[in-house]
């Protein structure tokens, strides 16, 4: 489920499939709640009640206030937008869905928990066998025709370009959540790689 600060970097523009559908679900679901919890879906949503009004007189909502409402009454986001009739419940799949089909792939990225890939790599036979040594007959002739090493070599402070591009999403991720220092180390990650 998502919280006030993943909610926040939502759009409010209209998600809205059907209008008049979203007019009458809203406003039925609006009108049996307590106050409680119509404090509760304002607060969630980051907003006050004037947008939910507007969403009972036109139809129009934001993924934000949809996500709100299906998350705090556990209602399916697809039928609050007028997409399905049955009211269904929510779930992480279906926030996934909604966030995915409306371009918020990076927010789904940081609800998933992150996988760490850190494992031990056992000492390679190469670092225990003695060097080899290469007589003047298998030299290569020409120094230009040996390709050249594009990896690090093995060891505990190696880094995998899929671990590169984790550590950057992260700063990325916490760039936008707000963290100064996130933005400055990715600033210069920035200058580095476009220099």
């Amino acid at each position: 489920m998502l919280d006030v600060t993943q909610l926040q970097q939502l759009k409010r523009t209209n998600i809205s499939q059907n209008h008049e559908k979203t007019k009458e679900r809203v406003t039925a679901l609006w009108h049996g709640l307590k106050i409680k919890q119509k404090q509760a879906i304002r607060e969630l949503a980051g907003t006050t009640a004037q947008p939910i009004y507007r969403t009972q007189e036109t139809g129009n909502i934001s993924a934000r206030m949809t996500l709100a409402f299906a998350q705090s009454l556990g209602v399916s986001p697809a039928y609050i937008t007028g997409e399905a009739d049955e009211p269904g419940e929510c779930t992480e799949v279906a926030i996934r869905d909604l966030l995915l089909k409306y371009g918020y792939r990076a927010l789904v990225a940081s609800m998933e928990p992150v996988k760490r890939k850190y494992e031990r790599h056992p000492k390679t036979e190469q670092k225990e066998a003695p060097a080899e040594v290469i007589t003047d007959e298998e030299a290569p002739a020409d120094e230009s025709q040996s390709e050249p090493v594009s990896q690090l070599p093995p060891g505990n402070d190696a880094l995998t370009a899929e671990d590169l591009q984790n550590l950057i999403f992260a700063l990325y991720v916490q760039s936008k959540a707000g963290i100064a220092t996130a933005k400055e180390k990715l600033d210069r990650i920035k200058l580095i790689m476009l220099s």
